[in-house]
């Protein structure tokens, strides 16, 4: 490792590292416009002039591009260093609007920091300045091409390293323009990073435009409540209203990147017509009366009806420390461990995963750091998209990426497909395990053993699947790939993605062996009397024959912060704390605890109690619609737990042994705790039986649409998928149906209409993508139903 020293500092970095990571590794701040930790250098701004002083170059060099070489002496406060970049700020400064004021970059622009920081005040040139005409990018990002500097980090991001290819660089010499061929919404699904990583405000968040300064927000450590990534972002708000949510810059674990649904998604939050206030019986009432109700009325009727008759309801969304306190109450109650996942497929896959070992289950960082990546029966877009964006890091370092779903799988890089059957995917994991491939055709069996001799080869392969698309009998197939393929010298990896950031947590508080006949059993008999749903909405997630049991039950009671159907025909209704509204951990998709940290307190934003206009001159002590309080706030204290949330996390680490460590995670230290293993999955059950004849159809999740926060979130109303039905061609034609015909789709008794399209599919597969509040949409994703598809009469 060479050794170095910068302005007295020395630093050893390994070989091939330049002297601008030297200097960041020093802790010595080298100015910088082009380059980015995740984007490399580029050499385009020249701000980052150092004097070399002794080494091989001596003289002014650019430190993003010098590479660090034994011995080197390095100054970055000399005067030659100093003219260069105050030369540099100058000529940029040249063009630039001295429009900051009215910038929404102003109090974290880089280009602002390097003008004060160089003395720059005064404009030399009296020329005319250089301007360009904006584009219109869409709803999310608001374009100032006058303010770029041409320091190509949008354009290395947007297509580099995020895959997108409707924006890019146009023109040439002094008239360069960074946009898109026509004005339009920007297609990437990772468009908002954009805003990140431009250093100006060429590129802002026009969802908050206009709405606060920077230091006029607060801010915190948090993690992505929308899928089971965990991702690392710091949400911002003011007046009660959550404005913007942006990546954390560290780059564990999303390298510092966040997709447009967990950028924009926020609007849930300060939605005018969020459920507020605790409700009983019909009437309105204060958060304590309706805890002392809940209470009351949910032990009275286990006492009188056995606890049998209580069912609690765990969320995939609420906090661990919400689900670890909801399966604390089912003990003391003696009544069954909470549901937490009505999709009795889904559900037994996440618990099989969840006691795998640690060592098998694969990090994002892995799967970037991967030299081959199996996708099988899994949409990392739809269901992790920061994992989609990981495989493309993979295959830019050169892995092979290799799909095998029935779904023609959007991803952003180069990727091979082998079109499978749903039910054929496990067969195909056994296959590359050694698996002899029965069921298996000649024809699949082919492309299947090339992709087997890449496995083999592969000294880092991660394979990846989904709870919803793989069932319990593919993620025993998936883990046993991988433990077979482990060896001193081979690190292979599997992930599997989860609906949502509790997931893993929630597989592990429920028992290993997930019992779905029982539950079936219980709704069935009629003994279910009392129903508490834990920030879930099972009237719009589940089959009718469940919820029209749950809509009987002699007690419905939901702790939510969202408007759902649940929260409408509750008859006992408590309002919980949004997750940028608490302090709590999330766990996620490996098995990594991760704490956050409260950005705003609970309480109606003031755009709807001011109507938009300057804060009311009413002085209370009450926050208007600041009844809410966090789920495990509310749960501790049916419970009796005092305490606050230390006293919460020191009951759940009593309660439950794998929970080790929750109470010292700190949310500003970016703490984890990796949870342990478990007990070995449960052995194979009853086989599967066979697939129903005739058509059938398959349901997948979009990336925005279904998801409960994203879906009541307005701004993303744009990105919401087309309701359609895809058939393959000759599935078509078989029907009668032309591509943008409506069909009329029917399963499992449900119907609604959809619009036909043509898909790369296996024969006999129709595939629809669920969106909440359709029919068929309360069918379970994944799992595979008897259909019929056919012309709307009429249409």
């Amino acid at each position: 490792m060479p050794t170095l020293t910068i302005d007295g500092r020395t630093v050893s970095v390994p070989e091939g590292k330049t002297i601008l990571e030297a200097a960041e590794a020093a802790g010595v701040r080298v100015p910088h416009f082009c380059w980015h930790r995740a984007l490399g250098a580029l050499g385009a701004c020249r701000l980052c002039a150092v004097t070399v002083l002794d080494g091989p170059q001596k003289g002014v060099r650019m430190a993003c591009l010098t590479p660090v070489q034994e011995g080197m002496r390095v100054s970055t406060l000399d005067e030659s260093s100093w003219n260069m970049r105050r030369s540099v700020i100058e000529w940029l400064m040249a063009n630039h609007p001295h429009d900051c004021p009215v910038c929404d970059e102003g109090g974290e622009c880089q280009l602002q920091d390097m003008t004060v920081a160089g003395n720059h005040a005064v404009r030399r040139q009296r020329g005319r300045k250089r301007t360009f005409h904006n584009q219109d990018l869409g709803p999310f990002i608001e374009h100032e091409m006058n303010r770029c500097i041409a320091c190509y980090r949008c354009v290395r991001t947007y297509r580099d390293y995020c895959g997108g290819d409707d924006f890019g660089v146009l023109g040439s010499r002094d008239r360069v323009y960074f946009g898109r061929f026509r004005p339009g919404r920007l297609l990437s699904p990772f468009s908002g990073n954009l805003v990140d990583v431009c250093p100006t405000g060429t590129l802002t968040d026009k969802t908050s435009r206009f709405r606060a300064r920077p230091w006029d927000l607060e801010e915190a450590s948090s993690v992505c409540p929308h899928c089971a990534l965990g991702c690392a972002v710091i949400p911002g708000g003011r007046y009660r209203e959550l404005l913007r949510v942006r990546a954390d810059p560290r780059p564990q674990p999303n390298d510092g990147f966040l997709c447009d649904r967990g950028r924009f998604g926020y609007g849930y939050a300060n939605r005018a017509d969020r459920p507020r206030q605790a409700r009983l019986e019909g009437r309105p009432g204060t958060l304590a009366e309706a805890v002392a109700a809940l209470r009351e009325r949910v032990e009275g009727i286990a006492r009188q009806h056995g606890p049998e008759a209580v069912l609690l309801l765990g969320s995939a969304r609420a906090t661990v420390e919400a689900n670890a306190l909801l399966s604390l109450w089912a003990r003391r109650l003696g009544a069954a461990d909470p549901v937490f996942d009505l999709a009795a497929r889904r559900d037994g896959a996440a618990r099989i995963f969840a006691r795998a070992a640690p060592a098998l289950r694969a990090t994002l960082a892995d799967v970037r750091q991967a030299d081959l990546t199996l996708v099988c029966g899994a949409d990392p877009l739809a269901e992790g998209p920061l994992l989609a964006l990981a495989l493309r890091q993979a295959a830019r370092r050169g892995a092979a990426v290799r799909v095998i779903d029935p779904r023609p799988v959007p991803l952003v890089c180069e990727a091979e497909r082998l079109p499978l059957a749903p039910t054929l995917v496990p067969e195909a994991l056994r296959f590359l395990a050694g698996g002899n491939g029965a069921g298996l055709s000649q024809e699949v069996l082919q492309p299947l053993a090339e992709t087997k001799r890449l496995f083999d080869a592969a000294r880092r392969p991660v394979v990846i699947g989904s709870a919803e698309g793989l069932g319990p009998d593919g993620v025993r197939a998936l883990l046993a790939l991988v433990a077979g393929a482990s060896r001193p010298d081979r690190d292979a990896k599997a992930a599997l993605l989860l609906p949502g950031p509790s997931s893993f947590a929630c597989a592990r508080l429920a028992s290993a062996v997930p019992n779905a006949q029982d539950l079936r059993r219980r709704l069935g008999g009629g003994k279910i009397r009392a129903v508490v749903a834990l920030e879930v909405d099972p009237l719009a997630e589940a089959p009718p024959a469940v919820t029209g049991v749950i809509e009987k039950a002699e007690l419905f009671a939901a702790l939510d912060y969202l408007p759902t159907a649940t929260v409408g025909r509750a008859n006992l209704f408590l309002p919980s704390a949004g997750p940028y509204e608490q302090d709590g951990a999330f766990c996620d998709f490996a098995g990594r605890l991760r704490a956050f940290a409260r950005v705003l307190r609970p309480g109606t934003p003031i755009l709807h109690t001011g109507k938009g206009n300057h804060p009311p001159r009413t002085f209370s002590p009450d926050v208007p619609g600041g009844d809410a309080a966090p789920a495990w706030e509310i749960l501790a204290e049916i419970l009796g737990i005092s305490g606050g949330l230390s006293g919460a996390r020191a009951e759940i680490e009593k309660a439950f042994s794998f929970l080790q460590g929750l109470a010292g995670l700190r949310a500003d230290a970016r703490d984890e705790r990796v949870l342990p293993g478990g007990e070995p999955p449960a052995p194979p059950g009853a086989p599967a039986g066979p697939e129903p004849a005739g058509l059938r159809l398959l349901l997948s999740d979009p990336f925005v649409g279904w998801e409960p926060l994203s879906a009541h979130a307005a701004v993303l109303e744009v990105l919401r998928p087309e309701d359609a039905v895809y058939l393959n061609p000759a599935e078509l034609a078989r029907l009668g149906l032309a591509p943008g015909a409506r069909a009329r789709v029917e399963a499992q008794e449900l119907s609604e209409i959809r619009v036909a399209r043509a898909a790369d599919l296996p024969p006999g597969l129709a595939w629809v993508v669920r969106r909440r509040g359709s029919a068929l949409s309360r069918l379970p994703a994944g799992e595979v139903f008897a259909c019929r598809v056919a012309r709307e009469e009429g249409a």
